[in-house]
């Protein structure tokens, strides 16, 4: 085997592993400077940013981008804010191309918002689809900052930090520590953690989806009895029904009920048969579109409200 193919094969393998992106401190352990120029000048690669190269032909994704910024920026560093959230799914994130690198390293690069802190090293950072990404806790106390700043709904803040707990990326007490570390209210952002912090109340049982915990969210801001998540109701001998929020003891429920759920005609049959197995077994349901849920669920709560007690 040549050097050329053996430095063009160990270069796809490295690239292909990481987004078709490349540094050039990556490089240097291949080869030589020289080799690096000539993919350059023969089109394989294409710079990107200063010592950070991208194989030319390759799909230009999101994923592409982070990583490269996360090359191009010296020291410890990770994808956060709303780009952090959307790695890791939670409301909130954005397609943007936003990370943190360490205070005073931080670098000036076309498209990227780049933050800088003081608490940044290896250990605030894990690794998502091969990209480094700030943890959970630490992209959480992040956000109280645009919140602060009004760049982020507090309803949508608070959303993000149910979900985080619903799916145990993280939990309170583990939040708590990391908002200490980080300044606490002396922090920028830190008054608005603290809030949440102070006023979370887990639900009975775990919603299963995310639309289910924004409903729960709306039915608490409405000012209803605390419903109880995933509760089961006995068909028959052997069928159950788990119902996404009910309160048992008025047999009312409450369920989003989107739209793809009704996807063909056996599924149509057997949501008609169990609503009127409920039905024949005392319970009333209240649905909640996916118009509905984006409405704040005006319709829905106002129903409730007529059929349920206030909360205390």
């Amino acid at each position: 085997m040549t050097k050329k193919v053996y430095f063009d094969r160990r270069l796809l393998e490295l690239a292909g592993s990481q987004h078709y992106v490349v540094a050039r401190d990556q490089l240097l352990k291949l080869g030589s400077v020289r080799q690096i120029e000539y993919r350059l000048e023969t089109g394989l690669l294409e710079r990107v940013y200063e010592g950070v190269y991208r194989v030319v032909g390759s799909p230009c994704t999101w994923h592409q981008q982070l990583l490269a910024a996360c090359l191009a920026s010296s020291g410890a560093n990770g994808v956060s804010f709303r780009a952090g959230a959307l790695m890791w799914d939670l409301p909130g994130g954005e397609e943007i191309l936003e990370i943190t690198a360490p205070r005073h390293r931080r670098m000036q690069l076309e498209g990227v918002r780049i933050h800088e802190s003081y608490f940044l090293s290896d250990l605030d950072v894990t690794y998502l689809h091969g990209i480094p990404v700030t943890r959970p806790a630490r992209v959480l106390c992040d956000l109280g900052l645009l919140v602060e700043r009004g760049e982020l709904r507090a309803s949508t803040y608070e959303l993000a930090f149910q979900e985080a707990v619903r799916r145990n990326l993280v939990d309170i007490p583990r939040v708590w520590r990391e908002w200490e570390r980080l300044g606490g209210v002396s922090r920028p952002g830190g008054r608005i953690v603290k809030q949440v912090l102070e006023s979370f109340v887990p639900p009975i049982r775990k919603p299963e989806t995310t639309p289910e915990m924004q409903l729960l969210q709306l039915l608490r801001a409405a000012g209803l009895p605390e419903p109880v998540p995933q509760y089961r109701v006995q068909l028959s001998a052997t069928r159950q029904a788990r119902l996404d929020f009910a309160w048992p003891e008025q047999k009312l429920y409450c369920e989003f009920d989107p739209f793809k759920w009704h996807g063909g005609h056996d599924r149509y049959m057997y949501t008609a048969k169990r609503r009127l197995q409920l039905e024949g077994l005392g319970w009333r349901g209240v649905p909640v579109t996916d118009e509905e849920l984006d409405a704040g669920a005006p319709l829905a709560t106002r129903l409730l409200s007529q059929r349920l007690p206030r909360a205390a």
